[in-house]
């Protein structure tokens, strides 16, 4: 059984982020509403319905996710004609074509759709292999390359930057890509956010870089990009840019990339950290009382490699567990803690002090009332909404990462400062 969001969820997030397709579910209606809920939660804002999908029993009333609907009858008597009809139906009233993704029960019942149409210019985007069988971040993927693939992106070189595998999944992605674009924009570099929902994907093809920000999901595309357009792409070596570190290697390899001077985006990262480090020197025994406290993280491995450097190094925060969701970053964090002598993945041991995990995880560890700090780095979302931009990317990530750790800890407050020497002056 896979407890992990799969490849299905991945491609409905890609085909979402991307913005450029509908996404039909072919499935039963609970699979769509299941997605459904995910989806409101990764695109939080509010958009009036398009009431021409009204029109179109396969939309049920509202703008995202129209579904097949199959039904018992459809995995006795097959559903290519019910297919073709909703692609014609759903065409007709978004304009746009659709990206069919098959749940686990239509995957099992129709697997063949060559020469499945639907009206004229309704055809829809196929993807290779079985959703339900693959990863999230494979499911994403696979969606991101089958769009693009029939999108055919515009050719030639306008030096921005693309950003692949970040989109509408991320916790806060819409303040987490503000934050990597003001820091990026200071030394120069213009960033495309391809799979965040960007007006300008149809002009990735003209970039200079793909930044596989997390390379988990957008390995195929990156390929398929240098393959068909020429563009070199960049892995980060230290993960996803959580924390200020990982988030200063990434300027440095994209600057080294495109051969422009990190300086002012190093700077901009610093003064941020300045800034912060001024005020966790104000109440000082809370990052001195992370010494030693036993930490776990679950997540995918491009946000647990810079996690585990930054806690493990910064605060000497002791690995206790390590759960990734993806083998991207396993050998990096392997080699980390063999060098401490630490074996901390996958390890069931439940004695840790803080937790980086799911929102929903998370939210059951506060209500819980216990001395651990909760940090919300993936989906599930554990809130109802979220009006103050937490993301865990770039500098606007680090001061939430730490806000979260540091106000989760219970501790003892005096009120009073501490390190100030309160002796008279000397001939005083």
């Amino acid at each position: 059984m896979r407890l992990e969001p799969d490849g299905l969820l991945g491609a409905i997030a890609a085909s979402e982020s991307l913005g450029l397709t509908d996404t039909m579910v072919n499935g039963a209606g609970g699979c769509r509403s299941r997605a459904q809920i995910a989806l409101h939660d990764m695109i939080p804002e509010y958009s009036p319905e398009n009431p021409a999908c009204c029109s179109s029993k396969y939309f049920s009333r509202q703008s995202r996710l129209p579904c097949t609907y199959l039904n018992r009858d459809d995995i006795v008597f097959g559903a290519s004609g019910k297919i073709s009809e909703g692609l014609s139906s759903v065409s007709a009233a978004s304009g746009r074509r659709a990206l069919l993704v098959d749940t686990l029960g239509a995957s099992l019942v129709c697997t063949d759709y060559s020469g499945l149409t639907g009206s004229a210019g309704s055809d829809p985007v196929l993807i290779d292999g079985d959703l339900s069988s693959m990863t999230f971040g494979e499911g994403f993927d696979a969606a991101t390359l089958a769009v693009l693939r029939e999108m055919s992106p515009e050719h030639g070189e306008d030096g921005t930057v693309n950003i692949l595998g970040y989109g509408v999944s991320d916790l806060g992605w819409g303040a987490g890509s503000d934050s990597l674009a003001a820091i990026l924009g200071a030394m120069g570099v213009r960033a495309r956010f391809v799979s965040c929902l960007s007006d300008d994907v149809a002009g990735c093809g003209r970039a200079s870089l793909n930044v596989m920000l997390r390379p988990e999901n957008c390995h195929r595309t990156a390929e398929w990009m240098r393959s068909e357009y020429g563009i070199p792409c960049l892995r980060p070596s230290a993960g996803a840019p959580v924390g200020y570190d990982a988030t200063r290697s990434l300027v440095r390899e994209v600057a080294g990339a495109v051969g422009c001077d990190p300086a002012p985006a190093l700077e901009m990262i610093d003064a941020d950290a300045r800034r912060v480090h001024a005020v966790l020197m104000n109440y000082d025994r809370a990052p001195i009382m992370l010494y030693l406290k036993g930490l776990a993280i679950e997540a995918e491995s491009s946000t647990a490699w810079p996690i585990l450097k930054w806690m493990h190094g910064t605060f000497g925060m002791a690995p206790r567990r390590i759960t990734l969701a993806d083998s991207e970053y396993e050998a990096e964090i392997r080699g980390y803690l063999d060098g401490f002598g630490i074996d901390a993945i996958d390890d069931p041991d439940p004695d840790f002090d803080v937790l980086f995990s799911d929102g929903l995880r998370c939210l059951e560890g506060r209500l819980a009332v216990d001395d651990r700090s909760y940090v919300e780095v993936r989906m599930p979302r554990g809130r109802n909404l979220d009006l103050m931009g937490r993301t865990v990317i770039g500098t606007a990530g680090c001061r939430y990462v730490l806000d979260e750790l540091m106000n989760g800890m219970v501790r003892f407050r005096c009120g009073q400062p501490t390190e100030v020497d309160y002796r008279p002056c000397c001939g005083r």
